[in-house]
């Protein structure tokens, strides 16, 4: 019965008997803090608070700090459970803290509402360090580059102890740009005087903004949050202790500094506006350059386009180009490298297109022409790159012997060649030297070369048609090839499949192209398969010559064998 007793009234005093929530002043200036407190008697556990109504009109700057208190009064244990916050007015005025809930396990508790007068500052407040937002420009055009520095301003006799924290507004309506980003607190060698005050300067960031929105458009303010050591007032010196200590004790106060509210105007551009201008705006050269101006067919080569200058480079685009007929190209490989020791946004931007010929002749790429617009000289200028000419041979691959084979299917079934000894008869002869030999072998030799002639007589078989044995085989020999160890897999798979098809259709070369294995196969094949076949190609062809499809080689191998299975069935 007594250990009844005691349980009960142990779990009488975990029990909360109220849960109080106030604030340390209900009246401040602009940028001071106060505290928030959530006070639990007789809890075990600390209570959860939800904050979510504060965020509309505070800044939670701190928080929560967690303490428990335990005292014996009259003989009776109290416990006190407190949890604090360190708040932000975000305006001025009177704000209202509404009732706050707060529960403890499955029992919940309601906060009256509480009042705060925010004071605005007047003019001679405290200056003694602020932040400000320094724009090099607050007019500008469409795309047009807007410096914007932010920076800190301070007194001398002020000590930062550290940056806790900066918030970044969101800069909508611009494409941001980092142009500079400290890694820690330095103050410029040159001070600024302002109302006849010296102040240090830090640069805390720079960015490039570039607007995008025709409209006027608002830059929001920025927040800094920083500690700032407090000096403390200068007393008569006691003997038992020494101000060398006082460094490690020294008392910080937290500050929180906000830039004000910036609007940008948007210039309209002058008229008329060139009709190939693509939203370049800044000052730019472009050139344009091929890595050879003779290629034989098949083969690929580089097409590369090199935008350099200073603007909004990476928000516009080329004008579109117009490739000659004949010329296959691929999506070009985008790149951009930016000086980073400039104030504007400088740097070079190239665009690589791989480009196969497929047909035989004279090729003109012609010239890339674009307008951009000077804000600086308020004018607009054109830019144009000289045209190109390639001249395309005739491939050279299947030119020697009469075999019709290619080099590399020489090179590679050369391997497997054994010599014969021509010299058999006699070397028999002299060995054997018996007529009764002589007889057996031409006999012998007789039958091994009637026998087929009678075989195929009789079933209709051809052995000695040697397009009959080339199309039987196709298939062994393309497999055979993709087991071969090379160099460029990409090469080999794409060689696989034109040799296959020469034997099996009998072609006279294996020299083909993705779109003349199309049309060939058009009525002999399903037009899924036939999409899948074209589909590889221009895969293997985009691996031989882009980087960007490197990492699909270990793949390419083993999609072109089950390709080529399923063709070989479809051709029976």
């Amino acid at each position: 019965m007594k250990f009844i007793i005691i349980l009960l009234l142990m779990m009488n005093n975990v029990v909360p008997q109220s849960i109080q929530i106030y604030v340390d002043k209900n009246s401040l200036l602009e940028g001071e803090f106060l505290s928030l407190t959530v006070e639990a008697d007789g809890a075990s556990d600390f209570p959860i608070v939800d904050l979510g109504p504060l965020y509309n009109d505070f800044d939670i700057v701190s928080g929560p700090s967690q303490q428990t208190n335990f005292q014996w009064i009259n003989g009776e244990m109290k416990n006190t459970k407190t949890l604090k916050w360190t708040l932000s007015p975000t305006k001025t005025g009177r704000i209202l803290i509404p009732a706050l809930v707060s529960k403890i396990g499955k029992k919940s508790y309601k906060s009256n509402p509480i009042s705060i007068n925010v004071s605005t500052k007047k003019e001679n407040s405290d200056k003694s360090i602020f932040i400000k937002a320094d724009f090099d420009k607050k007019e500008a055009y469409l795309g047009q580059q807007i410096s914007l520095t932010y920076k800190l301003y301070k007194k001398n006799n002020v000590t930062i102890s550290s940056i806790e924290h900066i918030e970044m507004p969101d800069f909508k309506g611009f494409w941001v740009e980092d142009i500079y980003n400290p890694q820690r607190l330095q103050y410029n060698s040159k001070t600024e005087i302002i109302n006849g005050i010296k102040y240090q300067i830090a640069n805390l960031g720079q960015k490039a903004l570039f607007p995008i929105n025709p409209d006027g458009l608002i830059v929001p303010e920025a927040t800094v949050k920083i500690k700032i050591e407090n000096k403390q007032k200068k007393s008569r010196r006691d003997p038992f202790f020494d101000p060398f200590f006082n460094q490690f004790f020294t008392e910080t106060k937290t500050k929180i500094l906000k830039t004000e509210q910036n609007e940008i105007f948007i210039n309209p551009f002058p008229d008329p506006r060139p009709k190939d201008f693509k939203g370049a705006v800044g000052d730019f050269r472009i050139t344009s350059t091929i890595d050879m101006e003779t290629i034989d067919i098949n083969n690929g080569l580089t097409f590369t386009v090199t935008l350099t200058g200073s603007g909004n480079i990476g928000l516009f685009s080329l004008p579109d180009i117009k490739f000659p007929d004949g010329l296959e190209v691929f999506p070009p490989n985008d790149t951009f490298t930016k000086d980073v020791f400039r104030n504007q946004l400088t740097g070079t931007q190239i665009w690589e297109y791989v480009i196969i010929p497929r047909k035989v002749g004279l090729f003109l790429i012609p010239s890339i022409e674009m307008s951009f617009f000077d804000p600086k000289a308020e004018k607009w200028e054109n830019l144009q790159t000289k045209p190109l000419q390639i001249e395309v041979l005739k491939s050279n691959k299947n030119s020697f012997d009469n075999s019709g084979l290619t080099k590399k299917e020489v090179e590679l079934i050369g391997q497997d060649i054994r010599f014969i000894y021509t010299d058999l008869e006699e070397s028999v002869l002299d060995k054997i030297g018996n007529k009764k030999f002589i007889i057996i072998f031409y006999v012998s030799s007789l039958l091994i070369f009637t026998l087929p002639i009678i075989i195929s007589r009789i079933s209709g078989l051809d052995f000695f048609d040697t397009e009959t044995i080339r199309k039987r085989g196709a298939l062994r020999k393309s497999v055979k090839l993709l087991k071969a160890n090379a160099k460029d897999p990409f090469d080999i798979a794409s060689s696989s499949l034109y040799i296959y098809l020469k034997y099996k259709l009998t072609l006279p070369s294996s020299n083909l192209d993705p779109n003349e294995v199309q049309k060939i196969l058009k009525e002999k094949i399903s037009d899924d398969l036939n999409y899948e076949i074209v589909k590889i190609l221009n895969e293997c062809d985009a691996g031989r010559f882009s980087k960007e499809h490197k990492f699909h080689e270990n793949l390419i191998l083993d999609k072109m064998r089950k390709i080529l299975v399923r063709l070989d069935e479809e051709l029976q």
